[in-house]
């Protein structure tokens, strides 16, 4: 399998590409309109500006959608370790730190994430995005 840097404009086109043909799975919270402003990209621009319509892991489109529930705020390396190695203490240590900074539905977002940590599809999911994720 051919692996792609994380956040580059290849791997958000795979990663969308797997999480369509896992559509409707419990990971998913339709509806869920997130904003995600990434910081310290290694690569292309710096900042990159995402959009996401089920949560906030994979699925990204470019921009931010002016009917997000949330908007989040994160280094390159925090965002890296939320999608690749995805756990509630990371995140928590991220918000209590201020490394993840959250404007919007804080609550929803904790709900959500902690539905999805141990979730097999969600699991699942994780294992096929990291075979991807150079």
């Amino acid at each position: 399998m051919t692996t792609h840097p994380f956040l580059s404009d290849d791997w958000i086109e795979q990663t969308r590409s797997v999480k369509a043909r896992r559509a409707g799975n419990p990971v998913d919270e339709p509806g869920m309109v997130v904003n995600a402003t990434i910081t310290g990209v290694p690569f292309g621009e710096a900042t990159r500006e995402l959009h996401s319509g089920h949560g906030p892991v994979i699925g990204w489109e470019a921009g931010h959608a002016s009917d997000a529930r949330l908007a989040f705020t994160v280094d390159y390396a925090l965002a890296r370790e939320l999608v690749l190695d995805p756990g509630y203490d990371v995140l928590e240590q991220a918000i209590a730190s201020g490394t993840l900074r959250i404007d919007g539905d804080t609550a929803a977002l904790r709900s959500w994430w902690s539905n999805r940590i141990g979730n097999p599809e969600a699991v699942a999911l994780d294992d096929e995005i990291r075979a991807l994720t150079a």
